[in-house]
């Protein structure tokens, strides 16, 4: 009798222990399911957030392009074209010596304009001779001072190019709105970091009715491309002053 008992309880451990393996089986088949489920929304997730980045890249940038449009065809009415007529409107009052002046100004600002659009293979030329070489031309309606202290480190012409335009944006807002006399830029480049600072002694203005101009959204945006921290100090009668600093990796 008592090896029957004995039997009857080897046989219940065995179905319990039969119980406890399908058991465990199953949560751990549960445990996979889920952990695979969980995979597959990451994923959707990753796809969802890069074709949102791709979407708000693109975006961006026709944001920037059709600016540059509009800033071109705002060149070419108000400096150019201005220009032009100028001359046709006097021509027969004009002498040959006077005519010949005009049509060379004219000329110069096409070529300005230009280069502003078009600048030289960024591989090739550092970024203190970029901004120098801008700079010069501008030297001839304002005086500017530039320093820099560079050392010779790799810059990616991305960052070469967004640093460019933000020194073009800012310099073409003192010479239309500013009413300065003299622009101080300097750039700073170690092995670390990058700083520049452009300054003019202008008559400044109040940062919160501008927050939103186009000049500014564009120097944040560019700022953001190529991670670059700024800050715009200014005040009325009191000049305005750009500070931008970002990491070189």
């Amino acid at each position: 009798m008592w090896r029957w008992e004995n039997q009857d309880q080897i046989v219940l451990w065995i179905w319990i222990g039969i119980g406890l393996f399908f058991l465990t089986t199953l949560f751990i088949t549960l445990l996979v399911i889920n952990y695979l489920r969980s995979i597959k929304k990451n994923k959707q997730k990753v796809s969802q957030l890069v074709r949102n980045t791709k979407k708000e890249y693109w975006e961006n940038t026709l944001l920037l392009q059709e600016q540059d449009r509009e800033r071109l065809a705002e060149e070419l009415h108000d400096n150019i074209i201005s220009q032009l007529n100028l001359i046709r409107l006097n021509l027969t009052d004009k002498n040959p010596e006077e005519l010949n002046r005009d049509l060379k100004k004219s000329m110069q600002l096409i070529r300005e304009l230009s280069h502003n659009l078009t600048p030289p293979d960024l591989d090739e030329v550092e970024l203190a001779d970029l901004i120098a070489d801008y700079l010069d031309q501008v030297n001839k309606n304002i005086e500017v001072i530039f320093h820099h202290i560079t050392i010779r480190t790799p810059i990616s012409s991305p960052v070469k190019l967004n640093l460019f335009r933000i020194v073009q944006e800012l310099i073409t807002n003192i010479l239309k709105h500013a009413e300065a006399t003299r622009v101080d830029v300097s750039l700073r480049i170690s092995l670390n970091y990058l700083m520049l600072t452009i300054e003019d002694n202008g008559r400044g203005f109040i940062m919160q009715t501008h927050s939103g101009g186009i000049g500014l959204r564009n120097i944040q945006s560019r700022a953001q491309k190529i991670k670059a921290i700024y800050k715009l100090k200014t005040q009325p009668e009191k000049g305005t002053k750009f500070i931008a600093c970002m990491a070189i990796q």
